[in-house]
């Protein structure tokens, strides 16, 4: 036994440090596996795959271990909540009780930042929306007594507003060391901070941002660290894949019209065609916005349409006699400069929809607003490849990283060969904890009356548990159709996803004691609530993802082409998982009581619901509807 791992068993005994100086904190013998196996990958320079269900402590398990090796790590999170949680209270817990601590870094990526420069620049050009300049307004109140710039800090604003763009900066426009507010970028002393530090928590969209050379700055500091976590490491795949896409967004375009009209109202006066060629390119983007609309994502269905075409060409076009004009003015004013850096970019991109390679290329419209992705099948040898440059120790923890108990999905997806693997299961005792219900007598989904057919079910699991009750669905309609229906049949409060913030949604459902929340994906995970406010979950069906969305059709195209299924291959380990993380929201504690309902014949009829069920917690099992409604009357 090493010299980590005895120093770690003893800090996680009955009698180490942290049973004496953590509050409520209980030994787990899967706790100690799964530490002693970090200390073993750390000792190594291996790499380690670790499942590790709900209760386990995993937290604790991998941070004593990073805290006490003396080796420079990254942690990295799936999610901003949960990197405030281990920087503001797992490791400061850790920290007091350790004599001489490390020192410790938070560090999130640049949009979370406020930028002097660009705030200031806005509100010396405030936009024609009040409430928008309302928002800018109480961000620099905000601004003035802040040390770390971190939007995080601000509660006057709300989430999403705009005014959190406008008064933060992007790789793009960013001006770096030439910048008249460099010393007080917020940024640069985030980074420079987790340069000296020997622990740095981050979260996956950082890490890979830099990994996919799209921020710059992080990047500079990892090859000093030796060790590498990853927490909610399930995430790493399809965050992955999005950063390594490239994207153009009318609102790229949009900035750079304002930046050239700005240009000609500022310094650069005498050039009239820069307003002229910003106002041009703004006309394109808005032409080929009105023909993408409400004409789904596939680009290459809508690359069939003659008007489509015409209009990516005309943006083409206009970009190039945007870098002919902004050409003869370089070094006249320095955010003309920066544009000038962006638009060949812009237009290598575009060339990805004008002449598609072996790629799934999307388009997103939102209101007055699109995006263009071009997606990479896969992105296992980026992988590699990072892997071998920085060498270390690596491990990759989640609670749901296995399909039928084998790592070979997400290692597949992730280009890990031959790495260590561990299973640890839940330390909950999960046959007495939870009822698992898969009513008889449902069709299949996809059938008009299923709407009505989930709504009675709920109403039953609704009115027996007296609220307490999550519903997750695979979509929003679906989630409407049922919550429409409730709201005329049940007494107790119902929360909607897109009533509210996540974080204020949760709160309300636990402060009520008897609400009902309906939610789709983004409630399947990273949701915690623990004791008698949540006795029953209900999931509407097997979530697999659509075969119609572009990037899963390139992949099964992909698979087919080497003779493989798309079907086991591509949809059902994305759905296993996917379902083991809506059913991990039930049981949360030692104490937790429920029932799980879902409503999907497929589980049982169908030769791959062995699959799925063999995947889930060993829950008892029931068919009966009735049955989980008297268990849920029981508790």
């Amino acid at each position: 036994m090493s010299r980590l791992e005895k120093e770690v068993a003893l800090a996680l005994s009955p009698e180490g440090m942290l049973a004496k100086g953590i509050r409520g904190f209980r030994p787990r013998q899967v706790q100690q596996q799964l530490a002693t196996q970090i200390c073993a990958t750390i000792d190594t320079k291996s790499t380690l795959l670790a499942e590790a269900g709900t209760g386990i402590g995993k937290t604790f398990a991998y941070l004593l271990p990073a805290l006490l090796s003396g080796k420079k790590t990254v942690i990295s999170t799936g999610s901003k909540n949960l990197q405030d949680q281990l920087y503001f209270k797992d490791v400061p817990a850790i920290l007091s009780l350790i004599e001489r601590p490390p020192l410790v870094a938070l560090l999130k990526g640049r949009s979370n930042y406020l930028c002097h420069y660009h705030l200031n620049r806005r509100l010396g050009d405030l936009p024609d929306d009040p409430q928008l300049v309302d928002h800018l307004m109480r961000l620099r109140a905000w601004a003035s007594g802040s040390e770390s710039g971190d939007f995080a800090e601000v509660t006057s604003v709300p989430e999403g507003s705009l005014a959190f763009a406008m008064a933060g900066s992007t790789h793009d426009n960013c001006l770096g060391k030439r910048c008249s507010e460099y010393d007080r970028c917020c940024l640069r002393k985030a980074r420079d901070k987790a340069q000296e530090a020997d622990l740095v928590v981050i979260n996956h969209h950082l890490f890979f941002a830099d990994m996919a050379l799209k921020e710059g700055g992080f990047g500079e500091i990892l090859p000093d660290f030796d060790l590498f976590v990853f927490d909610e490491a399930h995430q790493l795949p399809d965050i992955a894949l999005n950063h390594f896409a490239d994207a153009v967004s009318s609102r790229a375009l949009a900035d750079i019209s304002r930046e050239l009209d700005k240009a000609y109202r500022g310094r650069l006066g005498d050039c009239r065609q820069l307003q002229s060629a910003g106002q041009r390119l703004q006309a394109a983007s808005a032409d080929l916005y009105e023909q993408v609309v409400e004409q789904g994502s596939d680009w290459r269905q809508l690359m069939q349409q003659p008007a489509v075409n015409q209009a990516l060409l005309r943006v083409t076009e206009a970009l190039t006699f945007c870098h002919n004009i902004v050409l003869p003015q370089l070094g006249r004013d320095e955010m003309l400069d920066k544009v000038f850096e962006r638009l060949p970019q812009l237009q290598s991109r575009l060339q990805r929809f004008i002449n598609p390679g072996n790629e799934a290329l999307t388009v997103e419209c939102h209101r007055h607003h699109f995006v263009l992705r071009s997606c990479p099948l896969s992105v296992a040898q980026q992988c590699r490849d990072f892997y071998l440059r920085y060498g270390g120790s690596w491990v990759f923890t989640s609670a749901t990283l296995t399909v039928g108990g084998a790592f070979g999905h997400f290692a597949k997806q992730m280009g890990l060969d031959g790495a260590n693997t561990l299973v640890l299961d839940s330390p909950f005792d999960y046959p007495k904890q939870a009822l698992l219900c898969v009513p008889r007598d449902l069709p299949e989904p996809g059938r008009v009356e299923v709407a009505g057919q989930l709504a009675n079910i709920a109403k039953q699991l609704i009115e027996a548990a007296e609220g307490r009750t999550f519903l997750l669905f695979t979509s929003y309609r679906m989630m409407h159709d049922v919550g429409l229906i409730l709201s005329r049949q049940v007494q107790q409060p119902l929360l909607v996803q897109g009533q509210g913030s996540k974080r204020a949604m949760l709160t309300k459902f636990q402060q009520l004691g008897n609400a009902v929340l309906l939610g789709t994906n983004s409630f399947w995970e990273g949701v915690d609530v623990r004791g008698q406010a949540l006795c029953c979950v209900m999931i509407d069906k097997l979530p697999f993802a659509s075969p119609d969305d572009p990037l899963i059709r390139a992949r099964s195209d992909e698979t087919m082409r080497r003779g493989g299924d798309p079907f086991h291959e591509v949809l059902l380990p994305q759905a296993v998982i996917a379902l083991k993380q809506g059913v991990g929201r039930l049981i949360r504690g030692e104490q937790d009581q429920g029932v799980m309902v879902i409503c999907d014949p497929r589980l049982v009829h169908r030769p791959y619901g062995k699959l799925f069920l063999t995947s889930l917690p060993p829950m008892h099992r029931t068919r009966d509807l009735a049955n989980a409604v008297a268990r849920l009357r029981e508790l």
